[in-house]
């Protein structure tokens, strides 16, 4: 994998982030919030956890690698209340990220670059598999976020890699 296929792969990303951010926004408060005994509990709560997922890992891509339940503190409910909110900040991460993207060549990709869990567990891996990591794990959650809508009883955004390849058509 090279830089042009990360790049695009994180183009994918955003487009399928918008699409399940989109129909989050047609829930009810009730239909966002409500508990559905998921790994981060609500459409909302999933939405908050990818968002500061992918912070987390582009501030470790920055030298920064945030440690403890602390490095959340941003991305939950009380200080992302909103979709509109977490929408804003998330467009931060996006930018930030694409900004990242735009001065990284192939080379340093394929370094590996150092990091820090936030259990505190030090690791090195390349960048790139650190990247491709980051792109698989909002795969899951969309996925997750796309059965809870569907639960709900209405049709979810098609998120699927083939969708997005296919509206990339000319």
């Amino acid at each position: 994998m090279d830089l042009s296929e990360i790049r695009h792969l994180f183009d994918y990303t955003e487009w399928a982030n918008a699409l399940v951010r989109d129909a989050a926004a047609q829930l009810t408060d009730e239909q966002l919030h409500s508990d559905v005994a998921t790994s981060h509990g609500s459409i909302f709560g999933t939405l908050l956890h990818m968002a500061g997922a992918e912070w987390i890992w582009l501030e470790r891509w920055h030298g920064h690698s945030p440690v403890g339940l602390e490095a959340w503190s941003v991305w939950k409910v009380e200080n992302c209340p909103s979709l509109t909110k977490l929408g804003e900040q998330w467009q931060g991460v996006v930018n930030r990220r694409t900004a990242l993207l735009a001065e990284l060549d192939n080379a340093r990709l394929a370094e590996p670059a150092p990091f820090t869990l936030l259990s505190g567990t030090t690791d090195s891996l390349p960048l790139i598999g650190q990247m491709q990591h980051v792109v698989n794990h909002s795969t899951l959650h969309r996925g997750q976020v796309v059965g809870m809508i569907r639960q709900l009883g209405i049709t979810p955004p098609a998120t699927d890699l083939l969708f997005y390849l296919r509206s990339q058509r000319p």
